[in-house]
């Protein structure tokens, strides 16, 4: 049995609260202590969109807290337990010894003209960019200070392993394992002719890799993280990395493949 502090994240909705209280009491009656502000392990409890926003929530802290999710949402790729199999975490919890499995962040930073700082996030899923007035978005992409192409279209974006699932999966990118230290850049709706030339292809960069995002018009900027959108009046230059410094942990109990994953979120009916 787990032992320490603990937190549930309750997406509002009737079923995800009902199962909440239910959770809070079996962990209170575990000698287990509720503690918002500083716990060791998070629970979620709703879709991807809660964890998300979980996981934001304790950025700072995430060296000590590890999290585990019941779904009870659209998808579930960051779950083990949905609604209907919900109080076998209960048995899970008593009766077995968790395994912790670590997952990639993105980290990404945006600098304007004068190279004062702007942004500074990390990311689970992926980071976003374009023109908020939904104009064409144009910029000469870098990879570790060379120019790699010039984009023009609506926008890129660039995913962590985890997040492969996601938005780059809509388009076109390619599914990978959620703990291997790589990340994703893949186009969104890119034209090319004489002038703008790109990949036309997802492309995967290693941990060690920096892409460089320099937009051609500077103005009307902006930065989608996770689910959070940012616009900025004056954007330079946007620099993505794989975050070094941190990891999310997430509890398992079971032995869900990434295969068994992919295929209960988007194959099985």
């Amino acid at each position: 049995m787990l032992e320490g502090k603990f937190s549930i994240e309750v997406r509002n909705d009737e079923v995800s609260e009902k199962i909440g209280l239910k959770l809070k009491e079996f962990l209170l009656s575990s000698d287990m202590e509720e503690d918002k502000s500083n716990p060791d392990y998070v629970f979620a409890i709703g879709g991807d969109g809660t964890v998300l926003r979980t996981f934001n929530k304790y950025m700072d802290n995430l060296d000590n807290i590890k999290f585990l999710s019941i779904h009870t949402g659209h998808l579930g790729f960051y779950t083990d337990y949905s609604a209907q199999n919900y109080e076998k975490i209960f048995f899970d919890m008593l009766a077995l010894k968790p395994k912790i499995e670590q997952y990639p962040l993105l980290r990404v930073k945006a600098y304007c003209a004068n190279g004062d700082l702007v942004s500074d996030y990390c990311s689970l899923n992926e980071i976003t960019v374009n023109n908020h007035t939904g104009s064409t978005y144009a910029a000469k992409v870098y990879i570790n200070g060379v120019h790699f192409e010039s984009f023009r279209g609506d926008g890129l974006c660039i995913s962590t392993p985890t997040g492969s699932t996601a938005y780059n999966k809509s388009l076109g990118g390619a599914v990978i394992h959620p703990q291997l230290p790589l990340y994703q850049v893949t186009e969104i709706a890119a034209l090319n002719n004489l002038v703008y030339r790109t990949l036309g292809n997802p492309l995967i960069l290693s941990q060690d890799d920096e892409l460089m995002i320099k937009p051609m018009s500077m103005e009307n900027h902006r930065i989608t993280v996770d689910h959070m959108h940012f616009n900025y009046d004056s954007v330079a230059k946007i620099k993505i990395t794989l975050e070094k410094d941190k990891k999310i942990s997430f509890i398992r109990y079971n032995e869900d493949s990434l295969r068994q994953r992919v295929k209960r979120s988007f194959i099985k009916k």
